[in-house]
């Protein structure tokens, strides 16, 4: 599209420098759409990161999007976590999938309820690390 036809619609100046300076032209926009599409479609949750910051960069391509003038349901947020899981996770993943209504499930009480699961992961394997130390320490005594 030409930079006349562009800012012909425009009604004020202010319109018209919002667009091309900040906004892009619409194949910029679509770029930018498809290119945040296919991180959120490919953001797998690497082994030592925790729900937290897993969670955090999936919402900033979320807010990014949102901000392109693409909005993902919570739905959708949430399918897309369940699908990039860990093998650890593997358990609640299985029971979310079945127990929950994606569709009404609120972002906060799912990122919440992984987050306790995690912790509880972690628990477990600080106490199984201490057994595991006390067995071998009382074996060479």
């Amino acid at each position: 599209m030409h930079e006349f036809e562009r800012i012909a619609k425009c009604t004020i100046a202010k319109d018209a420098w919002v667009e091309t300076t900040h906004e892009g032209t619409s194949t910029v926009k679509q770029s930018k759409m498809q290119m945040l599409t296919s991180r959120f479609k490919s953001l797998w949750m690497q082994e030592l990161e925790t729900i937290g910051e897993y969670y955090a960069k999936l919402s900033d391509l979320s807010n990014q999007a949102f901000a392109s003038g693409e909005e993902y349901s919570n739905a959708k947020i949430i399918r897309n976590v369940l699908r990039s899981f860990l093998e650890r996770f593997s358990i609640k993943v299985t029971i979310i999938e079945e127990a929950k209504n994606l569709e009404k499930l609120a972002i906060d009480e799912f990122i919440g309820s992984l987050q306790t699961f995690e912790m509880n992961l972690n628990e477990a394997k600080c106490i199984m690390a201490k057994r595991d130390k006390s067995i071998v320490t009382t074996r060479f005594q």
